[in-house]
């Protein structure tokens, strides 16, 4: 299990360096991936993240910030598979189209940010 949560680790990581240098590019492919797919199948990322996180929690330094972390993902993908109020599509249409640059650094400051001390927990 330790092993999946290095995944974790190295993707946030990933994630968060194209963030911060590729801003318009990750913005555009992600938008294209994103707009055409079915909500629901969206929704089983963060949930499967979240449940790998809370099953592996316990062999790090600081489990309950990665229950923590777990239960947050699990929160948002339940969000977008029962989309209360279509909040789901506000908060993706305002992310991809009116969000700036800065706002996708800032994203990618923190996922860089939750890697790297997820990785030092192990």
């Amino acid at each position: 299990m330790k092993w999946l949560l290095y995944i974790i680790g190295v993707l946030w990581i990933g994630a968060g360096s194209s963030f911060i240098l590729y801003t318009n590019q990750c913005r555009h492919v992600l938008k294209k991936t994103v707009q055409g797919t079915d909500p629901g199948l969206i929704s089983i990322v963060p949930i499967a993240i979240g449940a790998l996180l809370i099953a592996g929690a316990y062999q790090t330094a600081l489990p309950w910030v990665v229950v923590l972390l777990g239960i947050l993902a699990i929160g948002k993908g339940c969000m977008v598979l029962f989309n209360p109020g279509r909040l789901a599509g506000r908060l993706t249409c305002w992310f991809f189209e009116q969000a700036s640059e800065n706002t996708w650094r800032l994203a990618g400051i923190i996922a860089l940010i939750l890697g790297t001390a997820l990785l030092s927990w192990l």
